[in-house]
């Protein structure tokens, strides 16, 4: 702190004309703890809630490109819906739905096939899946997974979605109605927060 006083002649004068001094003062002891005791809380405060943060930012990350991915399939039916290609929509099912994005994410790692992908794709990226025909996205929070049997991915599949008029839980040509398709989640992930 700076603090500027009028001064008078005295014998402790350095100054030897009427004028102004310059007294330089520094922290005191206490008010360096104070400091340092705040700096300490916010930094504690800082360090438990950061990994949810991450994984609050990775899941809205990871959520905008789903809701893309079901913009572009939803798109796509209409399309179809408009030209009578009923079969188009049904070859959806199980297809790769990054292939109806006009720009892929920069983190889609691409094809892959079965459990190659599992050690080959880093967290953070989404993949497809050929043998299970699914949409994968690999969870980058490594604070989330420390849990046994937390699996690191969130799986996602086209879907029929459709009139089961006869109730038998499969989608019959001649019988039921169909509505589109949609992207769904199938191995689900529990986020923190």
């Amino acid at each position: 702190m700076v603090k500027l006083k009028t001064c008078t002649r005295s014998s402790r004068d350095t100054v030897g004309s009427v004028g102004m001094i310059r007294e330089i003062k520094g922290f005191s002891l206490f008010e360096l703890v104070v400091v340092l005791t705040i700096i300490g809380i916010l930094t504690a405060f800082a360090a438990e809630k950061l990994p949810v943060w991450q994984a609050q930012a990775e899941r809205a990350s990871m959520e905008s490109v789903a809701g893309s991915l079901r913009s572009a399939l939803g798109i796509k039916v209409a399309s179809m819906y408009a030209q009578s290609d009923m079969a188009g929509i049904r070859a959806l099912t199980g297809s790769n739905p990054m292939e109806q994005l006009a720009d892929v994410p920069t983190n889609y790692a691409g094809v892959h096939g079965g459990a190659v992908a599992v050690t080959t794709v880093a967290g953070g990226k989404w993949y497809y899946d050929t043998m299970a025909r699914q949409l994968v996205y690999r969870i980058r929070s490594s604070s989330l997974l420390g849990a046994p049997g937390v699996a690191g991915e969130i799986r996602f599949a086209v879907q029929l979605v459709y009139d089961d008029r006869n109730r038998n839980g499969v989608y019959d040509v001649a019988v039921d109605g169909l509505n589109g398709v949609r992207l769904v989640e199938v191995q689900p992930f529990a986020w923190p927060g």
